[in-house]
């Protein structure tokens, strides 16, 4: 008894289509997830001011200023905070040394940064034109939760449970040695 092939065989193959079916439904559920994501990482961001970066030519042909300006800014060293203006440098007790030392503990002085600046921003308001702004300076080995925690000090200041703005525009600046 002779068998006869199979028809399979004989047939010619063709070509099969991919099934994308299972690659579209890890799209429908992956990018709705990644969307998600993404607004938990904008919530998470300090928003700061940079200063702009200009050429020298620029600043010789840039106009002289008029207005009085405060110029606001803290400097975090090692020895504690150092508090100036365009007008004068706040000393501290001594005379000599920063104007906010740090406490015995070797921890800086948050609690009395926060009322000089308040000290500071009522004596400013009205007569200066850039109240609202200060400019933090960090010498390189000062910790960044040490510059975040100055920059929350100078935002805003508790007052009998209210809390009132200090210095809501914060800029960094490299120190200058």
């Amino acid at each position: 008894m002779a068998f006869r092939p199979s028809q399979r065989t004989l047939r010619p193959k063709q070509d099969a289509d991919p099934d994308l079916t299972p690659i579209m439904n890890l799209m429908v559920v992956l990018i709705p997830l990644l969307l998600t994501s993404a607004q938990f990482i904008k919530l998470g961001m300090i928003e700061i001011n940079l200063p702009p970066a200009i050429s020298a030519d620029a600043m010789l042909n840039m106009p002289k200023e008029t207005e009085k300006k405060l110029d606001l800014s803290v400097t975090i060293t090692d020895e504690g905070f150092y508090l100036a203006s365009s007008l004068a440098v706040a000393r501290g007790r001594s005379g000599q040394g920063p104007t906010i030392p740090k406490l015995d503990t070797g921890e800086y002085d948050f609690a009395e940064l926060n009322k000089n600046l308040y000290k500071i921003k009522k004596k400013a308001t009205g007569v200066f034109k850039d109240v609202d702004q200060v400019i933090i300076v960090a010498e390189p080995e000062i910790e960044y939760q040490t510059v975040v925690s100055t920059m929350d000090a100078a935002r805003a200041y508790m007052s009998d449970q209210e809390k009132l703005p200090l210095f809501p525009t914060v800029s960094l600046s490299a120190t200058v040695m």
